[in-house]
C-alpha cells in the first residue's frame, strides 16, 4: 500500500516546510511541459497523484484525518497478520489423532511461539529502522536538490551551524594539534619543522600569533586558579 508520504517521497512526520519544498522538487522534475512525449502521459499520472497528495498533506484537517485512517488500516492489517500467524501456529501444533498426544509439549510450543514472536518484533523493529533511514536519506536527498534549484535562480543558500557542527570543527582542531604535537617531538621531524619556521618568514609570523594567543590564553587561566600575574 502506497502512501500519500510515500508520493511525495517525505517521511510521515515531515513539516509543512518540508513538505512546500518536497512538492516543489517533484513538480519541477514531473511537470509535463518538461517531459519529452513519450514521457508525457505518465508524467501527467504522476502530477495527478502528486496534486491530490499534496492537496491532502498541506491541509491540517485533511491531514490528521487521512493520518487516523491509515493508522486504522495498519492496526486492521496487523491484527489480521497476527490471526494469520496464530492459526499457521496453531495448525502446525495441532493433534493429527485422538490416539496419540503432540509431538511437541505445551512447554515446548510455547517456548518456539515465543521465539517465532520474538523473531518476528526484531524484523518489524529492523524494517522500521530501514524505513527510518531511508525516509532520512530521501528527505536529505529532496533537501539538496531544492537548494540546487534555488541556486539555479541565483540564490545564495546560507546554513545555520549546529552542536554537530561545532562538535565536527572542534575535534578537527584538537586532532589537527596532536598532530602538531607529534610531529614536533618527534626528533626528525622536529628539525625540519624548525628549518622550515627559521626560512620562511610568513610561517614564522603565523606561528608566533598562534603562539602568542596560546601563551595568553594559558597566562590567563593560570591567573586565574594563582591569583598572580604571570608575564
Amino acid at each position: 500500500m502506497k502512501t500519500l508520504y510515500e508520493v511525495l517521497e517525505v517521511s510521515e512526520n515531515a513539516s509543512k516546510e518540508v513538505l512546500d519544498k518536497a512538492y516543489k522538487v517533484l513538480a519541477k522534475k514531473y511537470h509535463p511541459d518538461l517531459q519529452t512525449p513519450e514521457n508525457k502521459s505518465e508524467a501527467e499520472k504522476k502530477m495527478k497523484e502528486i496534486n491530490e497528495a499534496y492537496d491532502i498533506l498541506s491541509d491540517d484537517a485533511k491531514r490528521k484525518e487521512y493520518d487516523d485512517k491509515l493508522k486504522t488500516e495498519r492496526e486492521e492489517i496487523k491484527t489480521a497478520q497476527y490471526q494469520n500467524n496464530q492459526q499457521t501456529y496453531g495448525n502446525a501444533y495441532a493433534p493429527q489423532n485422538n490416539n496419540a498426544q503432540n509431538s511437541m509439549s505445551e512447554a515446548e510450543y510455547r517456548a518456539e511461539q515465543k521465539r517465532r514472536e520474538e523473531a518476528l518484533r526484531k524484523q518489524q523493529k529492523y524494517e522500521q529502522e530501514l524505513q527510518k533511514n531511508m525516509q532520512a536519506e530521501y528527505e536529505q536527498k529532496y533537501q539538496n536538490a531544492y537548494e540546487n534549484y534555488l541556486r539555479s535562480l541565483g540564490y545564495k543558500i546560507k546554513h545555520k551551524w549546529t552542536w554537530k557542527n561545532y562538535k565536527d570543527f572542534l575535534i578537527a582542531i584538537a586532532v589537527i594539534i596532536v598532530v602538531c604535537l607529534i610531529l614536533w617531538f618527534f626528533p626528525p621531524t622536529h628539525n625540519w619543522l624548525v628549518d622550515i619556521y627559521n626560512s620562511n618568514a610568513v610561517i614564522k609570523m603565523f606561528v608566533d600569533i598562534i603562539g602568542g594567543i596560546i601563551t595568553g590564553i594559558w597566562n590567563a587561566i593560570c591567573s586565574i586558579f594563582t591569583g598572580e600575574k604571570i608575564l
